[in-house]
């Protein structure tokens, strides 16, 4: 039975998904057709386990066997793997880490980051957006972490989730360092055919393959929270009101109801950076990248751009 051996592990909001379609693309590489099954974080956990979300539940693999469905179809493919955003987050790293060691001690790790307060913005607005963050200040929803850790989902763990070096540090104490690569937001916004590049020869599968890149899962607000139901988990009634609608008419409803996020507050970034100063200083010696530009005032892009890239 085919096992993964590679694993994109997160960050959320950091461009997991739009690596997650490219690869799922690429004709040496089997994706796991479920994003985020999440197994090695949930094994275990799952029968107690909160979510707002009943479609991310329904996601959620917590059975070695069902884990292992996933992939029966990989066949002879050199590079098999799967993405769990969420197994860069503060809830438990160290276990998640040691599970994947455990059951697959050859895998090699992925990681995508991103300015740690851009980050956590862009998911309180992300979460919030998909009635998953029921606080609707990002400043209040910050002061409230501590006291939601252990109750609530890990997906609103904004502040928490961008402690990139704590999360990250039990993953290199599982794995020796040549079997993880870590990749920047910024430096797959602007050249994603370098980035492309660079995963193909660290999976060891074809390097000039003509890929399409696209956004993915964009952090937007809506302007009718009923309307964006309709358009994602209609109830019965409305599903027929959905099969009526011209597929040009649905996009039209998609475009109106999406709005971009208010700007993230300039005094609101500073304090939020300056908390991860530490764990920035301590995450560019272990990466060995230079992070300079994390602690300055401006925020990064925050989406790659979509199009067809030659790695």
């Amino acid at each position: 039975m085919p096992v993964p051996n590679f694993f994109i592990i997160g960050a959320q909001k950091c461009g997991t998904d739009a690596l997650y379609y490219v690869l799922k693309h690429h004709p040496d590489i089997f994706m796991s057709p479920e994003k985020e099954p999440s197994f090695f974080m949930m094994e275990g956990v799952l029968p107690g386990f909160r979510h707002p979300s009943p479609g991310y539940t329904r996601r959620l693999v917590a059975e070695w066997d069902r884990y292992l469905d996933l992939f029966m179809d990989a066949g002879a493919k050199r590079a098999i793997g799967e993405a769990s955003a969420i197994y860069l987050s503060s809830y438990y790293p160290e276990r998640t880490a040691a599970r994947i060691r455990e059951r697959i001690s050859h895998a090699k790790i992925i990681a995508l980051l991103r300015q740690p307060a851009d980050r956590a913005y862009s998911a309180f607005q992300f979460y919030h957006a998909r009635e998953i963050e029921p606080i609707a200040d990002f400043a209040q929803a910050l002061a409230a972490e501590l006291g939601r850790f252990d109750s609530e989902s890990p997906d609103i763990r904004h502040r928490s989730n961008g402690y990139y070096y704590a999360n990250l540090k039990p993953h290199y104490d599982c794995f020796p360092s040549e079997q993880i690569r870590v990749y920047l937001h910024e430096e797959w916004n602007s050249n994603p055919g370098s980035v492309l590049r660079e995963i193909f020869r660290f999976l060891e599968i074809g390097e000039s393959v003509r890929v399409v890149v696209e956004r993915r899962n964009v952090t937007t607000r809506y302007k009718s929270k009923r309307v964006r139901r309709l358009l994602i988990n209609p109830n019965r009634a409305e599903r027929w009101i959905k099969r009526l609608l011209p597929g040009w008419l649905l996009q039209q409803l998609r475009d109106w109801n999406e709005l971009a996020p208010p700007p993230f507050p300039n005094d609101l970034r500073r304090e939020l950076t300056e908390g991860y100063r530490d764990d920035i200083l301590k995450l560019q010696e272990l990466i060995g990248k230079d992070l300079s530009r994390w602690m300055v005032d401006s925020a990064t892009p925050s989406s790659v751009g979509a199009g067809e890239v030659q790695p």
